[in-house]
């Protein structure tokens, strides 16, 4: 399992001029090599690789000895990361998604680089890196499994390394023990609501500043572009939404951990997130509540614990009885489920919970990874003698957060 940490660093003015001068220096690269891909093409109809621009350095940077001032694996990186963006490009082609074909970058644009694997040493918190120059790392939290990359990135003023590393896969729920299963439906009124009623209040970061936000980007609108005063705008501007996206990442990840704790099988619906935000009434108020970036966040740590992680359809999770299976249709705006089947009556997410926990426990039994016993559900062995996790047939790629 691949996992990244990130931390703040702090180092003198000179090693900043450095990395200042490194950013710049690779974002050039980065838009010549573009350049030339898209001339190639232009007027020869060629594709270029990335192994034949990547052996093209050694005679670029004999010719401009500026460039000699940086790691060549740096480079490599730039060049590897261009690549990546064109594969990107090609495979939303393939899947009739909007291409978005891959952009020059303008200064303050391009805020990373990456040594992939040599050039840098860490000594307890001293990091020095090659060409560059000593700094101190302020660690928050320990590092886990062996280093793979470290990745220095800008944000606003503040300097941060990430550090790439693999750890050892963990153990799953052992055999026959019962199983702790728990259902979760996400909402905009509350974040959360399990199976039992209990709710997760929605914070709501970014309206409390919202008012702010507004009164700076008209501040914004009327300066002159790219002034004294425009940039001090900008600037207050992107600190407001980097506190707004510190505090949400942060209650995201209190949430998705207090869940691992509490239970070994944790059920949730795999919304159509970018179909929802779609709609212009709740836009901004789902994407506040950051379900993507939670849903990644709790599948890569329930990895990490070894628990498991099912994502279930979501239809009509909210319209059908829990308790009947009838269906009782109701628009967005009623917040209660009365049944006139059964008679029951309940909010309607926590009728929803009760749903998703249903179709969760019906793809356990299918799939052979649980049955029930006198205790309750049990987790059983495959025939290879491992647990499958569902989560590899709906989720094979787990994405990472940087923090």
């Amino acid at each position: 399992m691949i996992k990244a940490f990130k931390f703040q660093i702090k180092t003198s003015d000179k090693v900043k001029q450095r990395i200042e001068e490194t950013l710049d220096l690779c974002r050039e690269l980065y838009n010549a090599a573009l350049q030339k891909r898209r001339d190639a093409y232009k007027w020869k109809r060629k594709s270029i690789s990335y192994i034949h621009q990547a052996n093209q350095l050694p005679e670029i940077t004999k010719d401009r000895k500026e460039l000699k001032t940086v790691h060549s694996q740096v480079f490599q990186n730039v060049l590897k990361r261009l690549d990546e963006a064109f594969q990107g490009f090609f495979l939303r082609i393939e899947r009739g998604q909007k291409a978005g074909f891959p952009r020059y970058k303008g200064k303050y644009r391009y805020n990373s680089f990456t040594y992939p694997g040599s050039g840098w040493s860490l000594a307890g918190d001293k990091l020095k890196l090659s060409k560059i120059g000593s700094m101190r790392v302020m660690f928050t939290s320990p590092i886990e499994g062996e280093i793979k990359t470290i990745a220095i990135k800008r944000e606003i003023d503040f300097l941060y390394v990430v550090f790439t590393c693999e750890l050892e896969k963990q153990e799953q729920v052992s055999q026959n023990e019962p199983l702790k299963v728990k259902a979760v439906d996400a909402g905009i009124e509350h974040f959360l609501t399990d199976e039992n009623g209990k709710v997760v209040p929605n914070p709501q970061y970014y309206r409390r500043v919202e008012a702010r936000i507004k009164f700076l980007q008209k501040q914004l609108s009327r300066c002159k572009p790219f002034s004294g005063h425009w940039r001090r705008i900008k600037k207050q501007l992107a600190k407001l939404h980097r506190r707004v996206a510190n505090q949400r990442r942060d209650f995201l990840h209190k949430q998705a951990n207090k869940l691992i704790d509490q239970a070994d099988v944790i059920i949730y619906e795999n919304l159509n997130i970018s179909g929802m935000v779609k709609n212009h009434h709740l836009a901004k108020s789902i994407s506040n509540v950051s379900w993507g970036m939670f849903f990644n966040m709790l599948d890569y740590k329930a990895e990490n614990a070894g628990k498991i992680t099912i994502d279930v359809c979501p239809n009509n999770t909210s319209q059908l009885c829990s308790n009947c299976k009838k269906k009782v249709p109701k628009g967005l705006s009623s917040r209660w489920h009365k049944c006139p089947y059964c008679s029951i009556v309940l909010h309607r997410d926590k009728n929803a919970a009760r749903n998703i926990l249903a179709r969760g426990i019906e793809i356990l039994l299918a799939d052979g990874l649980a049955v029930i016993a006198p205790g309750g559900l049990t987790m059983v062995r495959s025939a290879k003698g491992e647990p499958e996790n569902p989560l590899s047939k709906s989720r094979k790629q787990v994405a990472q957060t940087l923090g």
